[in-house]
């Protein structure tokens, strides 16, 4: 349990830290994750090839997974070598996704309408103000990337936080089964002494 708190109170206090820096730094803090997202990219590559090719002998599609594995390293080799171009990706990837989902409220605001629902046109602004800021993050990148470094920096920073409460969560824990050992080990004299020294 020792072992246990002093990991959480350690990687609290490393991901507090750290938050704080991509907070302060975002456009630092993004071009970082974009960077670490072309080496996922590229390493899933790499493994995708390696199976592809070892599967070549008994997998009908090992062709096609292969092809795909290369396509993935070039991406990946593309993105890692060139920050530029994987925060352009990264701010790309978002924007589509945030002018996605505020279609796709819109749409689903209007089949709210014909089932009846009162408040669907809370579901259709949302998805107009989806649409507006999916357009202003394309329009508008380095905001973006900037506004993308903050999240970051935010969530890094919540982990921390959520790790300190682990922490005195664990820390109240344990008092109370030492406090459960203690009482179920004392002899009734110990507890009629207690009692003595309380009373007076």
């Amino acid at each position: 349990m020792k072992k246990i708190n002093i990991y959480l109170l350690i990687t609290a206090l490393l991901l507090i830290a750290l938050g704080v820096v991509c907070i302060l730094n975002p456009g630092a803090s993004f071009a970082s994750a974009a960077w670490i997202m072309g080496l996922f990219i590229l390493a899933s590559g790499v493994s995708s090839l390696i199976f592809g090719l070892r599967a070549q002998a008994f997998l009908p599609n090992a062709g096609s997974t292969t092809l795909l594995a290369i396509f993935q390293i070039i991406v990946g080799l593309m993105l890692a070598t060139n920050i530029l171009v994987s925060q352009v990706a990264l701010i790309a990837v978002f924007s589509m996704w945030v002018l996605f989902e505020g279609v796709s409220l819109a749409v689903l605001s209007i089949d709210y309408k014909k089932g009846g629902y009162d408040r669907w046109w809370l579901m259709l602004l949302l998805g107009v103000c989806s649409i507006i800021l999916g357009f202003l993050a394309l329009r508008e990148p380095e905001y973006t990337g900037t506004f993308l470094g903050i999240l970051l920096g935010l969530g890094i920073l919540a982990n921390g936080v959520v790790r300190i409460v682990a922490f005195f969560g664990l820390k109240r824990i344990e008092n109370r089964l030492r406090d459960i050992e203690e009482s179920a080990t004392a002899t009734p004299i110990d507890e009629f002494n207690q009692a003595k020294i309380e009373e007076q």
